[in-house]
């Protein structure tokens, strides 16, 4: 769970601070959903990388609905650009089918998320055992 911790916070700045540089503040103009979301999943992450820090009993629970969200929210974003870019078809205009970098880097993400959701899945069961 260390790995998972620590991979926590740079995953709450990859959010954050990713989706601000990449797209800059003016996006919300174009789609606010899209900027709340990835803002919310960091905040999420970040609140679970400190509660865990602390020690507090939910801790193992929020850091698993922390990678759960992250988890959902990246499956579409990543699976939609996919299929864009499989079929030669750029469904949204700021996400063209062409760019397989974004394709790339959505896939990365979305499988941290999911890895990491599958690690605080395991811990919590383990967790739960020992209790």
């Amino acid at each position: 769970m260390k790995t998972v911790y620590i991979i926590t916070y740079v995953m709450a700045a990859v959010f954050i601070l990713g989706e601000t540089l990449r797209r800059g503040l003016s996006y919300f103009s174009i789609n606010a959903t899209t900027m709340i979301e990835d803002y919310l999943c960091g905040l999420l992450l970040l609140a679970a990388a400190l509660v865990w820090r602390s020690g507090t009993a939910f801790a193992t629970t929020l850091m698993t609905a922390a990678w759960a969200y992250g988890t959902g929210g990246m499956f579409v974003p990543f699976a939609a650009h996919l299929e864009a870019w499989m079929r030669g078809e750029t469904f949204r205009p700021d996400h063209p089918h062409e760019d397989l970098n974004s394709v790339i880097l959505k896939g990365v993400i979305w499988a941290i998320c999911l890895a990491c959701f599958a690690v605080s899945l395991m811990h919590a069961k383990n967790s739960q055992k020992s209790a």
